[in-house]
């Protein structure tokens, strides 16, 4: 798969992850990560906070995310 093509399944998904309005959250990634070492449960999830409607955001990056297709921009035009 080429870059083009996957910036095109990128903005079908439109996943926090890939939006330029996300500014990612580490600090709370890695508390969250020590808290549920071990579980499994924190393994995908990401957390961070939405720079376009000023509130924090929870994501599972290259998922599709149906409540985000009116937000999303891609960070890369």
């Amino acid at each position: 798969m080429n870059k083009e093509s996957i910036i095109d399944l990128q903005k079908i998904d439109c996943n926090c992850n890939d939006c330029k309005h996300m500014d990612r959250d580490l600090d709370k990634l890695q508390k969250h990560k020590d808290s549920y070492k071990g579980t499994g449960l924190m393994d995908k999830l990401a957390f961070g906070r939405c720079l376009k409607y000023l509130k924090p955001v929870t994501f599972i990056p290259n998922t599709c995310q149906l409540e985000t297709q009116e937000c999303f921009e891609h960070r890369k035009p």
